[in-house]
């Protein structure tokens, strides 16, 4: 059996809590392995805790050294998929609490890297994909057409707004092509 309480094997603990714990300094030290066939799972459940505290979550990985890694090594769609499925008000956050490191080709405090695919940024069609930064570099590396676009492909009320409102320089937005020119089309009135 592998219900809740009913398990081939089942550890439990009517009052207190359960620890493993190894002293070796070995790579595998706590090992939990699931090797019965192709529709196997591991759960690590936790029926009724509620706390989403940094530190002290309901379910919490914590090394106090070292980094946590999450790798799958299966050719599949989805391979890697982080879930919230709770209501309206949920949210994923992911956060580096006291780096430094500024933004630059591959680096920067959090670092989304895709080594040979491309990374899309999805929002539902009425709500907003929002950055904010000191400044906020956008660099193409292909030799292509449309290296960069703003594209706002939705109905006529569509506007693009390109704003500065508190620079005072004769070069507060600045269009410069260094090698070509610049053109700029509009339908007629």
């Amino acid at each position: 059996s592998v219900a809740e309480g009913a398990a081939a094997v089942s550890v439990q603990a009517l009052a207190g809590g359960i620890e493993l714990r190894s002293t070796a300094n070995l790579a595998n030290a706590i090992n939990i392995t699931n090797d019965g066939g192709s529709t196997g799972t591991i759960t690590i459940f936790n029926d009724r805790g509620t706390s989403v505290a940094e530190g002290a979550a309901s379910v919490q990985l914590l090394s106090d050294e070292g980094g946590i890694g999450i790798k799958s090594t299966a050719n599949l769609a989805s391979a890697i998929l982080i879930t919230a499925d709770g209501g309206e008000a949920e949210t994923i956050k992911i956060h580096a609490d006291q780096s430094t490191v500024d933004g630059a080709a591959s680096a920067g405090a959090i670092e989304l890297t895709a080594d040979a695919g491309g990374i899309s940024l999805n929002a539902a069609a009425g709500m907003d994909i929002w950055q904010e930064a000191g400044r906020i570099h956008v660099t193409a590396n292909e030799d292509a057409a449309d290296a960069i676009k703003l594209h706002a492909d939705a109905g006529s009320d569509q506007t693009i707004t390109i704003v500065n409102d508190a620079g005072t320089s004769e070069a507060a937005i600045a269009l410069t092509s260094t090698a070509g020119g610049v053109d700029i089309d509009a339908a007629a009135a």
